[in-house]
């Protein structure tokens, strides 16, 4: 009895070690991620596994072949054939098809995006990208057709799309407005990643149905279902991060907030100057949505962010003036800071799968302060520009042949300001002095504006489709209440599709009108009819591209792509254009002189420019649901020039005019010459490479190169005429040349290129109710001394060393003097 009980667990023992070990990991193509924290039954061998967070089981079976998966939903079972053996690679098994799920609003005409002058990137490709910081929307500045802005702080707040201005751009959240993308550190995205699903960026010509951009569009697309509360925790150098989503309304819904607290100025405060505190900011994105049933939906939004900065240089003086950075600031201070909210209700109805129309009211609220005081410069101000609003938007699937987007919507604008407003004396002075107390360059005058106006729009858009062959024609209108100007922008895309080449080669084109007013902060100044200008235009861009699009393989495609925008009646300031007979705008003098002549209206539609480029997108994207190596190069190569058409007075001119033939000459003739704009690069190039090895450990590599920006060269000083108060210390203003047939005069210098490596290394410990991720960034390994523009220190006198050559945002000084590349270390928990 004995040796048959030995035998039994020799037996036993042996059958044990032939048994097959597998790892496999189900994956949902509907949610485009793995099935976490499911129970699943191994039918033949009656063994029970629960999935890990990333969806992954591993087991074992007595021999290979197939057996039957039992998934053991909490709705229901699913059963699944799958083959199981032992194997050195993770096997994905797909648990569903791309479909429509059951009782989601969804339908079959939902909108077709264009294939032109769109990248769209999903938000694991850029998630965890070295020297974004993990915020999905840097991982934009590594695709074509964008320019980073390279610098730290405010000035960093917005990207550059084919040579557009940064303000020319519209960002999007599901469709509705935000402010700005980033906070005043410039390294942190006003949204939180966890809530964001994909992105869509249009560089060219974008859809009817977008609003008021002559730049690019930046639709960000937020999480449409939650199929498990869940829930993430992320604690780094400069902020803390928290997101939770929960199925909510017995399942008929769903309840999604997020946010985040920055402190840079508590972990890096110490290595600033002295008197500067870093930014501050807080931000939060709340979405509610309830499904009635597969007709109706109602959501609720609620987002902001808002952001502080401030500064004071010391009154005291020190032994050596040429030593102390802010000695010619003595006295000098600033506090600016910037929020938006912005609230929406929106109603979805569905009638049948053909056609869907969503009501969305809007209550937009952006915000800005800002307080200076600098030798005779000491305003304050703060700013409100404001709407409430109502838009339509319906997608009709007519035929197989044809789609029909249709849309309207209404604002009830209001541009508030108040506070002392600093106003330039001679705007055509190019170096005011602020220390001119004799005749000084600036004074502040009381303001308490309010403008009202509305504006509305519409939108048709027709996707006809025969074939292979595609045609998008659309067209939008746009009205201002408050210049009563209607502007129509036609516009269209074609494309060609042949599915037998490879695995799809395409061929597109596009062009169209496209129009914008003035809504950032600054604006209420420009429109209002006692400090500004009344009359001013839409702002125009013209928009033609073509390219071609290959896909090779299910995972690799390029993209190659040229583009020419055309840019008028830009809004620019203007000290020349006036009003012959207005009130005064200072009401400090209403009563002894109400009236004024000739009151400089600050501000025209003279402006015009150009861009043009080319673009080359190599991409191989990861397989779904698998360990793969993804990654991306991109190379733009690109021009944009501006010309703002106000007439100059230029070097040798010494003819004296009076007032009235100026403004004459002025109507009649410009001699201003064009320019390249002050963040043209022809030449930025990115290389992308992600790598998830092993469950455990995932590496990113990001190399950007960006040839130099252009600078006006600083060709002597004005000898220190002025002084500060304070200190006594000499001012010393830059001169520049005003000689158009000089290589010194406009934008003519081009300082050293800039190129850095970043990586990032993350480290996953998985559990069964999530997991967490330590990752330590290092941008700049190589700390290479990139330049960033050039610095002009008023404390000393023009000379070889001054102005000297800035350093872009990238390293860090030690208190000892040493340097080190920046870096972030940082831990996120997903539960």
């Amino acid at each position: 009895m004995k040796i048959q009980l030995i035998l039994f667990f020799l037996l036993g023992t042996v059958f044990q070690l032939a048994a097959e070990t597998f790892r496999i990991k189900l994956y949902s193509r509907v949610n485009e991620k793995g099935e976490a924290g499911l129970s699943v039954l191994v039918f033949e061998t009656k063994k029970i596994y629960v999935t890990d967070s990333e969806g992954i089981i591993t087991g074992d079976v007595p021999k290979p072949g197939n057996y039957k998966l039992r998934l053991l939903r909490p709705t229901g079972t699913q059963e699944i054939e799958a083959t199981l053996a032992s194997s050195p690679d993770t096997v994905t098994i797909y648990t569903d098809k791309k479909q429509v799920p059951k009782g989601a609003i969804q339908v079959s005409g939902e909108k077709d995006k264009t294939v032109v002058s769109r990248y769209k990137v999903k938000y694991e490709e850029i998630k965890r990208m070295p020297g974004s910081f993990g915020e999905a929307l840097r991982g934009l500045e590594t695709l074509p057709g964008i320019t980073p802005n390279v610098g730290f702080g405010g000035g960093a707040n917005g990207i550059i799309i084919r040579g557009a201005d940064p303000d020319w751009n519209t960002y999007l959240y599901d469709d509705l407005p935000i402010l700005y993308p980033y906070h005043f550190d410039g390294l942190t995205s006003v949204i939180h990643n966890d809530l964001i699903k994909s992105i869509d960026i249009y560089t060219g010509a974008y859809p009817s149905n977008y609003a008021n951009a002559t730049g690019g569009v930046i639709e960000i697309e937020t999480v449409d279902s939650v199929e498990k509360d869940n829930g993430t925790f992320q604690i780094s150098l400069w902020n803390t991060t928290a997101m939770i989503q929960k199925k909510a309304f017995n399942g008929k819904g769903y309840v999604a907030i997020g946010g985040k607290i920055g402190y840079l100025d508590r972990t890096f405060g110490t290595l600033a100057p002295d008197g500067i505190r870093l930014p501050r900011y807080t931000d939060s994105q709340i979405k509610v949505v309830y499904n009635f049933n597969t007709e109706h939906q109602i959501s609720f939004y609620n987002m902001m962010a808002e952001d502080s900065f401030a500064a004071a240089a010391s009154t005291r003086p020190v032994n050596d003036p040429a030593q102390d950075v802010f000695g010619n600031l003595a006295g000098a201070s600033i506090a600016a800071g910037q929020r938006f909210r912005t609230t929406a209700f929106r109603y979805t109805w569905t009638p049948t799968n053909e056609f869907t129309n969503r009501l969305t009211v809007i209550n937009y609220d952006p915000l800005g302060d800002f307080n200076a005081k600098l030798g005779t410069i000491d305003g304050k101000q703060t700013e409100r520009n404001a709407y409430i609003g109502i838009r339509q938007d319906a997608v009709w699937n007519v035929s197989k042949y044809l789609d029909l987007d249709i849309g309207s919507e209404f604002r009830e604008i209001s541009l508030r300001s108040y506070g002392r407003d600093i106003v330039q004396i001679d705007p055509r002075n190019q170096q005011p002095n602020p220390f001119d107390t004799q005749n000084p360059a600036f004074t502040t005058i009381p303001i308490d504006l309010n403008t009202k106006s509305k504006y509305a729009n519409a939108y048709l858009t027709m996707h006809l489709k025969y074939g292979n062959f595609a045609f998008t024609p659309g067209v939008r209108y746009d009205y201002l209440g408050l210049t009563n100007q209607g502007v129509l922008g036609p516009r269209a895309t074609v494309s060609y599709s042949f599915p037998e080449i490879g695995k799809g080669l395409t061929l597109y084109g596009g062009a169209g009108d496209y129009f914008r007013y003035a809504n950032n902060l600054g604006s209420s100044d420009i429109y209002n009819s006692e400090t500004g200008n009344p009359d001013i235009r839409f702002e125009k861009a013209f928009k033609q591209s073509g390219g071609i699009e290959q896909k090779i393989t299910e995972v690799y495609s390029i993209k190659v792509e040229s583009f020419k925008n055309e840019f008028s009646s830009l809004i620019t300031p203007d000290g020349f254009i006036s009003e012959p007979i207005s009130i005064n705008p200072d009401p400090r003098q209403r009563l002894t002189n109400p009236i004024v002549y000739n009151r400089g209206k600050g501000f025209s539609n003279r402006g015009d420019g150009w861009s043009h480029g080319y673009e080359l997108l190599v991409k191989k994207s990861n397989r779904p649901g698998q360990r793969d190596w993804f990654g991306w190069i991109s190379y733009t190569w690109s021009q944009s020039f501006r010309n703002d058409n106000i007439i100059q007075r230029f070097e040798g001119d010494n003819q004296i005019r009076s007032a009235d033939e100026e403004r004459l000459l002025y109507s009649l003739y410009s001699n201003s010459k064009e320019q390249n704009t002050s963040f043209d690069r022809t030449h930025i190039a990115n290389i992308v490479y992600g790598w998830r090895y092993e469950e455990s450990t995932q590496i990113g590599l990001r190399w950007a190169y960006l040839s130099s920006a252009p600078v006006t060269p600083v060709i002597g000083d004005d000898g220190g005429r002025f002084k500060n108060e304070f200190n006594n210390q000499p001012y010393f203003n830059p001169t520049y040349s005003n000689n158009p047939f000089t290589a010194e005069y406009g934008r003519t210098k081009r300082l050293e290129d800039y190129h850095r490596l970043d990586i990032r290394l993350d480290k996953f410990y998985n559990f069964e109710w999530g997991y967490i991720n330590w990752y330590i960034e290092i941008v700049n390994i190589y700390m290479r001394k990139n330049p960033n523009g050039e610095s002009f220190n008023n404390n000393r006198p023009y000379s070889i060393n001054n102005p000297n050559t800035t350093e872009a945002f990238g390293t860090l000084v030690l208190p000892g003097g040493q340097v080190i590349p920046f870096f972030n270390i940082g831990m996120e928990v997903k539960f």
